[in-house]
């Protein structure tokens, strides 16, 4: 787990990169890494923007990066 900074946010590896959430198949661009407590337990929620929509939360460890795109022939 990388330190958190000021507000409880940490530096990840991939924020502002495109990821996919392994839990709901959904990708889109990492903006945040936040540590919530949830009773006495310390999660790492990440959240994650899609090009279009609603953001969502997950698990930090259910983010990867995301596949890139098959380039296209030319026609």
């Amino acid at each position: 787990m990388n330190d958190p900074g000021g507000e409880g946010e940490e530096g990840h590896p991939l924020l502002h990169q495109r990821v996919r959430d392994i839990a709901s198949g959904g990708e889109g661009v990492l903006t945040a890494v936040v540590h919530e407590r949830h009773g006495d337990r310390l999660l790492r929620i990440t959240h994650v923007r899609p090009a279009t929509g609603v953001a969502w939360t997950t698990a930090a460890d259910n983010v990867r990066p995301a596949p890139e795109a098959p380039a296209r022939a030319s026609p």
